[in-house]
């Protein structure tokens, strides 16, 4: 039997506390298991991967992440906090959110760094992945300054495992 990663179960969640996301939503997600999420616009896709991340919690009902209860006071436990970020990211759909650092490079390494990969192997990754990518001339800039493009370049990021 494979382990239960997620588990939401009868989750409510309406933006600024007036706006319905979702209503009774329940899930489960095993290790292992892929799933889509499909459905049109404003049916609470977003919402629910947002909940799965722990960016915002339900406003009723409960949601499991390997086997605790996620919540606020679970994600503010360091040894929890790191183990869930490790194992979980959330790439969004803009990536004017995405990138939030003051420079490129900052925000590419700051990642890695959270997660605990030491600060050499960190800028030795970076160094391999830049030149393979052709992204160095973009390090010293602003996030806000990039192109469409060059934003969507950056996005490509899964060589820090």
């Amino acid at each position: 039997m494979s382990e239960q990663i997620f588990e939401l179960k009868d989750v409510y969640y309406a933006y600024l506390g007036k706006f319905p996301a979702l209503s009774g939503v329940n899930l489960g997600v095993q290790a292992g298991e892929k799933i889509s999420i499909m459905g049109a616009n404003g049916t609470g896709k977003s919402t629910i991967l947002a909940i799965l991340d722990g960016l915002i919690f339900p406003d009723k009902g409960t949601i499991n992440a390997f086997g605790k209860e996620l919540n606020e006071d679970i994600l503010s436990n360091e040894e929890f906090s790191q183990f869930f970020r490790s194992k979980v990211g959330f790439v969004f759909q803009n990536p004017d959110v995405q990138l939030f650092c003051p420079t490129v490079k900052e925000d590419i390494v700051f990642g890695p760094l959270q997660l605990g990969v030491s600060q050499g192997e960190t800028m030795e990754r970076l160094g391999k992945y830049a030149q393979l990518l052709e992204i160095e001339d973009l390090f010293d800039r602003a996030p806000h300054q990039l192109s469409i493009g060059e934003k969507k370049k950056l996005r490509w990021q899964p060589y820090w495992q």
